[in-house]
């Protein structure tokens, strides 16, 4: 990647293939100046001639070793002369691959243009990249590249090479200023290209960052307006949910929209000023089932946190809104979400899958109680499985004895037990005070005596635990006999 002209610059750590090397090579950096017809002698950074001794290699013998100290600051400025920043990145390849990405119309979309590309998204993970892109006009060659090519893989690299830039600095305030950069972005949501849709939705999901970080500074950022003026934003999301079968685009969506929901605007609500609960809820219904399909096994960390980010949409769809669940026309999407619900927490039925408890395991199912207990709580259909298998992981949490890895997972493993353990314990006392007889009996039977003695016992000895709420359950209990 570094190019050099007639005069060259090599670090080499061992040139030759001497079989002792020298001792005075370790203490010194050693920089070897040669001219062009010294580097004819050097394949790859190594003597063409494996024959050579060091005293006899020509090029050993140009070589000029210097010390550190002896090289002045001016000097080193020369040295780095090439590179961008302080990365070791080649400022002139760089500028040979965006003069390339310019001339591709005249040129043609080939193999070698693709793969100095791919090499260059890779390079704006590094900020001072970001920057020297930036002002070698990189978003106008966007532009221009986006109006005039018709190569999903060329379209695909520039959003991925884009959305790393935009991480990686202010620049997603620059984008924002560039109207016809922006159109061409919402434009691309209509692409039938997944691969170019990702990289598209990773860059809107910065822009929402930005509308977060602004609005905590009582500004408003041009993005908002943007979101809410490009109808077709809500309604690809939706279709994507609904329709796309790629599990890294969905998940994508999903990211961006619980950013989306995540974002407290002072006057309005921006998820639903996008789209409404009418479209939404069912679309999230639909993408869950492709994502995480029903198993016997414990859900991996990827999958745990798509739940986590769709809990946190739905939960802020339906906030203040429970009640329409329960409408006719809801019904459907109801036993959709309980059928979800009961998919998240159905693994954690074994105590393996359980203990020890990871952080986004603990959040996840948290989260999962929380709608639970809204839907109890405005008189919504819950069946009793589900707290049969609450009471169940609460039981575990205290009971269980599973070894973490290590001291440290074991510290954490233990704080995450002890925290959800409180909350679900809060949650049965609460489902307890609702709760009829009737359905009381119906998850003691669900349990086995263990988790039933447990239960008995810890109501017992709860300090608010009312009279009349323990007879409820003493009665309940007593159906088992």
């Amino acid at each position: 990647m570094y190019i050099y002209d007639h005069t060259c610059l090599i670090l080499y750590c061992f040139l030759c293939t001497k079989p002792e090397p020298c001792s005075e090579r370790s203490s010194h950096v050693q920089y070897y100046y040669s001219n062009k017809s010294a580097m004819d002698d050097v394949d790859d950074g190594i003597c063409s001639s494996s024959s050579y001794s060091e005293e006899d290699c020509p090029v050993c013998r140009r070589a000029v070793l210097m010390d550190a100290s002896d090289i002045s600051e001016s000097e080193m400025e020369t040295l780095r002369g090439d590179t961008i920043g302080d990365t070791t990145y080649s400022a002139k390849w760089t500028i040979n691959v965006l003069i390339s990405l310019s001339n591709v119309c005249e040129t043609g979309w080939t193999d070698t243009l693709e793969s100095e590309l791919c090499l260059l998204w890779d390079m704006t993970t590094e900020k001072d990249v970001t920057i020297f892109l930036e002002k070698c006009d990189f978003l106008k060659i966007v532009e221009v590249s986006f109006n005039v090519s018709s190569e999903p893989r060329l379209t695909e690299i520039l959003m991925g090479i884009l959305g790393n830039m935009c991480c990686q600095s202010n620049l997603i305030q620059t984008v924002a200023e560039r109207q016809e950069l922006v159109s061409l972005l919402f434009n691309l949501l209509s692409t039938d290209d997944p691969e170019t849709l990702i990289q598209l939705l990773r860059l809107l999901r910065v822009a929402v960052w930005d509308i977060q970080l602004q609005e905590r500074r009582d500004v408003i950022s041009p993005w908002l307006e943007y979101f809410k003026n490009y109808e077709v934003l809500g309604s690809s999301l939706v279709f994507i949910l609904n329709s796309s079968t790629n599990d890294d685009l969905l998940t994508a969506a999903i990211d961006l929209i619980q950013a989306i929901s995540t974002t407290d605007l002072s006057d309005e609500d921006l998820l639903e000023s996008l789209m409404g609960v009418d479209e939404l809820l069912p679309a999230l219904i639909e993408s869950f089932k492709q994502l995480i399909p029903k198993q016997d096994g414990n859900h991996t960390r990827s999958e745990l946190k798509v739940i986590e980010n769709w809990l946190t949409i739905l939960d802020n769809l339906l906030e203040d809104n429970y009640l329409i669940l329960g409408e006719e026309q809801y019904s459907n999407h109801f036993v959709g979400v309980l059928d979800i619900l009961l998919r998240i927490l159905q693994p954690y039925v074994k105590s393996h899958n359980l203990l020890p408890l990871d952080e986004l395991s603990a959040v996840c199912i948290r989260d999962c109680v929380k709608l639970i207990l809204s839907f109890q709580q405005h008189k919504l259909p819950v069946g009793p499985e589900f707290i049969f298998i609450i009471v169940t992981i609460l039981f575990y949490l205290k009971s269980g004895n599973q070894s973490p890895d290590s001291e440290t997972d074991s510290d954490k493993s233990e704080n995450n037990e002890r925290e959800l353990s409180v909350y679900l314990e809060k949650y049965w006392f609460k489902i307890l005070a609702m709760s009829e007889v009737e359905h009381l009996q119906d998850v003691l039977q669900m349990c086995e005596d263990s988790i039933v003695k447990y239960i008995m016992d810890t109501t017992i000895s709860h300090p608010r635990t009312s009279t009349d709420t323990m007879e409820k359950l003493i009665i309940a209990s007593e159906s088992l006999n």
